[in-house]
């Protein structure tokens, strides 16, 4: 048994649920969970967040707390930008309320920032690397790590990617167009999911393929000029639909390539390996890192 071993307690908050890890600093998950957070309606993050620390710290030492979330983090801890993703939730300051709380350090940082740090911290990515993040899902989140640090800008704003090209009277912008939610949505009149879509388009369904091969090519125009802006040596796809696999990455380095002027477009892509796990280990990444 190694007595220098530490415990430590991880959260991903989402908008409709909190997902929870007892990581130990070997690595190890000891436990996990899942809770909703109904919106957020009467603080139900804060609340849960606090309920569940006190029953793990019953039955674990627990040495520190991380926390990754959607939205924005300034740089003490507090979520500075929510959007409609979670109600009620912009302004909190989460890791003053937990530290008070739990009287235990206690980490917080972006959901797309977790993922990528926990691909890191996992060794699924080189840390000498320089590596951008997008995250797909019901928006578009990223995350750049450059010599051996975060990038996150002077107000904890940089990496807002869903919100390129927004179009003030719209409401328009990156995500709206080219989340996986907005894939979903198209598909929604033909009665056919995400998923779907895509075993369509590898059976070379034309109609599929069309809805595919449109759907990354908005994708790769603007990673095409987050390459440009930023030359990251590899880009992680995250979310969902980066369990799709080969086709997948196939069509957004395509999507990519075609966007860049010839010799360019020297970028790795690939799908990030942790999955839906990627957070609550990246959430911890403070500590060991």
């Amino acid at each position: 048994m190694n007595l220098m071993c530490k415990n430590y307690l991880a959260f991903d908050v989402g908008g409709t649920s909190i997902k929870y890890a007892v990581i130990d600093s070997n690595l190890k998950m000891l436990d996990s969970g899942k809770t909703a957070t109904n919106h957020n309606q009467d603080q139900a993050i804060v609340k849960a967040l606090t309920t569940i620390s006190h029953q793990i710290m019953g039955q674990f030492k627990i040495s520190g707390i991380g926390v990754s979330t959607a939205g924005r983090v300034g740089h003490h801890g507090e979520i500075i930008y929510a959007g409609p993703t979670i109600q009620n939730y912009q302004g909190t300051p989460l890791k003053q309320i937990l530290e008070k709380a739990t009287q235990l350090p206690v980490q917080v940082m972006n959901d797309v920032d977790a993922a990528l740090m926990g691909e890191i911290l996992c060794g699924h990515v080189h840390a000498d690397q320089s590596v951008y993040c997008v995250a797909l899902g019901t928006g578009i989140g990223g995350a750049f790590y450059h010599n051996g640090h975060l990038s996150r800008g002077a107000h904890g704003l940089a990496n807002s990617v869903g919100y390129l090209n927004y179009d003030p009277e719209s409401k328009e912008c990156f995500e709206s167009q080219a989340s996986t939610l907005a894939l979903q949505h198209r598909l929604e009149s033909i009665n056919v999911s995400v998923p779907e879509a895509f075993q369509r388009a590898r059976n070379g369904q034309p109609q599929f393929v069309k809805i595919i091969q449109h759907w990354c090519r908005q994708l790769g125009k603007q990673l095409a000029q987050i390459c440009l802006i930023l030359d990251p040596a590899q880009i992680l796809i995250g979310g969902a639909v980066s369990q799709q696999g080969d086709f997948f990455i196939h069509q957004i380095k395509s999507a990519v390539h075609y966007f860049l002027p010839e010799g360019l477009a020297n970028v790795d892509i690939k799908a990030t390996t942790l999955q839906d796990q990627a957070q609550v280990f990246g959430a911890l990444s403070p500590f060991f890192l």
